[in-house]
């Protein structure tokens, strides 16, 4: 009979998990409303995508500053802030009363937002067994992914009657209950938080002695991100991570509608509900994912899975009608899942515990990256040379993720825990 894994008892991480829905509802809340809300200022479609922009783009150039903020005050309290900070961003959103505010305070969100998730996926990854830390990722990302999957529906329901800046206030009451929660329930896992561990350090299975201190200020940050670097696994873990959200995120929010409307010719109902299907076929695979991570091994899962997504996306350029684009969709979904767990495993399993936070600002940082270039390049050749190379583009980058996941060690510790460290 097979163990119940520590994490489904574990309070802490559980408290992380509703955290996570608590935001990305709050998050998705907003989606559907913002884009009206810049209109709404009587401003041009490019300023609007400005304002859209402006989250993402501070987020990207805050993560890995963001990581290292989160390891020198501590992952609960980065946590808090990083929540307190974005409800703050989107109360004042809701009162702003100029364009040119609406995009600053949208702004200062998106570094509140980078504290936020960043400390949180590192709390996550610090708090569990190594055993274990597949699952609890695959969890965490399908909390995020049913809170944003619902909050759509909430704020198109909260707009309609109520207008357009209702639903930044309930974002700003998500955020700022999730901070307090955070603040007041997270268990305190590192030097900002709780006196100084041992001076001993993972290296896989290893333990050696003096680990790098959390950096200070933005060039002991970089020059920590590099050394980061320096290791074939962690450069495959980013390579990967770029891979799964060009397509995940990028591809798939930004040509995948629009492909569907233009040449499938579905109606916006049956859209929405393709969407709905790939988001539930990647919810049901995130956990067996991350069994077979922690189990098997985070080079045996992410080799395939990336080639694998990489066929899936390939075949976009041919589903040219509903059933086939609806079956499509629903093998995206499951593409999505399969490739979400190894990049961030196999960072907690090579970064040094008092830089975990470093880590996955830079694994966040490449993510993004692929969140940005993935639209725009694939876009770009979809409008130049016609849909299949846009989605070829994206079949490509994912197969260069399979590549890297081929190419790299095997990170899973030998002899993976079977409880949390001794911070739990």
């Amino acid at each position: 009979m097979s163990r119940r894994p520590a994490i489904l008892a574990d309070r802490s991480f559980l408290v992380a998990l509703v955290i996570a829905v608590v935001v990305a509802l709050g998050f998705g809340v907003i989606v559907p409303v913002l884009p009206l809300f810049a209109r709404s200022f009587g401003v041009g479609l490019f300023a609007v995508t400005v304002v859209v922009s402006a989250f993402a783009g501070v987020r990207l150039l805050s993560n890995v500053y963001a990581g290292s903020l989160a390891d020198r005050i501590g992952v609960r309290r980065a946590v808090g802030f990083g929540a307190l900070i974005v409800a703050a961003s989107s109360l004042l959103t809701a009162f702003a009363p100029t364009y040119a505010a609406l995009v600053v305070f949208r702004g200062v969100g998106g570094f509140g937002s980078a504290l936020f998730f960043t400390a949180l996926l590192a709390l996550v990854v610090r708090t569990v067994a190594p055993g274990e830390r597949g699952r609890a990722v695959g969890l965490l990302q399908g909390a995020f992914l049913f809170g944003i999957t619902v909050g759509p529906g909430v704020g198109g329901v909260l707009a309609e009657p109520l207008g357009l800046r209702l639903p930044f206030v309930v974002y700003a009451v998500f955020c700022g209950s999730a901070g307090l929660v955070a603040l007041r329930f997270l268990p305190p896992v590192s030097r900002g938080d709780e006196p100084a561990a041992p001076d001993t350090v993972r290296v896989d299975d290893q333990v050696a002695a003096a680990p790098p201190r959390a950096p200070r200020g933005l060039a002991q940050t970089w020059r920590a991100g590099r050394a980061l670097c320096r290791d074939p696994a962690f450069v495959a873990a980013l390579v990967m991570m770029a891979a799964s959200r060009w397509a995940a995120t990028g591809v798939r929010f930004s040509l995948v509608p629009v492909f569907a409307v233009e040449v499938v010719g579905t109606s916006r109902v049956l859209l929405g509900a393709a969407l709905v299907v790939a988001a539930v076929t990647q919810l049901l695979v995130l956990w067996p994912a991350g069994k077979v991570a922690d189990t098997v091994g985070r080079r045996t899962l992410g080799a395939p899975a990336y080639l694998l997504f990489a066929g899936i996306s390939a075949l976009f350029a041919v589903s040219t009608t509903v059933p086939a684009f609806l079956a499509v969709m629903a093998a995206y979904g499951i593409g999505t899942g399969l490739t979400s767990i190894t990049p961030p495993a196999v960072v907690a399993d090579v970064v040094p515990a008092e830089q975990t936070g470093v880590g996955v600002g830079v694994l966040n940082t490449a993510g993004d990256l692929g969140s940005v270039l993935g639209p725009l390049l694939s876009g770009l050749l979809a409008q130049e040379l016609g849909y299949g190379w846009g989605f070829g583009a994206s079949a490509v980058v994912l197969a260069v993720g399979g590549v890297a996941a081929l190419r790299m060690r095997e990170t899973r510790p030998a002899r993976a825990a079977s409880v949390a460290p001794a911070a739990r």
